[in-house]
């Protein structure tokens, strides 16, 4: 793992241990650098601020089942993703009660949708049409939504149902190009 990476993954831990004890709106950056030994300008070197951590948070997760490996979007790779989730399911239960103006699902919903259009792009070489573009963001904000339900305990789905019902109800254009996308490094971590 590159230093950047390693550096970046220490302010994460770090988070998650400091959301243990206190609610995201406690947590500050200043002592966040004192538990990972370091400055707040390396910091604000990585992150915009906590909840661009949280969101690398949520992509490393992601990238540890989607990343540099071949096309596998399937029920099966959903599961493997939602239990690596459910790992930190305290840690994004609390990130994910944060409504401020730099909220988490603002960062998830923008990866979500960037990630789909090259995807879509990049499968059928060609632009994105509107249309596409709106089935994307209909499908993003509603599962978001739903897994935001279940991360919170609100939904009762098993990890195997929400998989199920991310995969069925994902459009048929957008699940053939995810078959067909290799998720790189450097399109997870922009």
């Amino acid at each position: 793992m590159a230093l950047k990476n390693q550096t970046q993954l220490l302010f994460a831990q770090q988070l998650e241990e400091m959301l243990k004890t206190m609610p995201m709106d406690k947590v500050r950056i200043t002592e966040l650098c004192k538990r990972c030994h370091t400055i707040p300008q390396t910091f604000y070197y990585h992150f915009h601020d906590k909840y661009e951590l949280v969101a690398w948070t949520f992509l490393y997760d992601f990238s540890q089942v989607y990343v540099d490996q071949a096309p596998k979007y399937s029920v099966e790779s959903i599961i493997v993703n939602l239990k690596q989730i459910n790992q930190r399911r305290i840690f994004y239960q609390k990130t994910y009660n944060q409504h401020s103006q730099n909220s988490i699902d603002q960062y998830i919903q923008k990866f979500n949708i960037q990630s789909a259009t090259e995807a879509v792009e990049s499968f059928s070489g060609q632009a994105i049409t509107p249309q596409q573009i709106n089935n994307i963001k209909y499908h993003s904000y509603g599962m978001m939504g739903i897994f935001k339900e279940w991360i919170e305990d609100e939904n009762c789905l098993t990890i195997e149902e929400l998989a199920k019902f991310q995969y069925d109800h994902t459009p048929e254009f957008l699940r053939e190009a995810y078959q067909a996308y290799r998720f790189k490094n450097s399109n997870v971590f922009l």
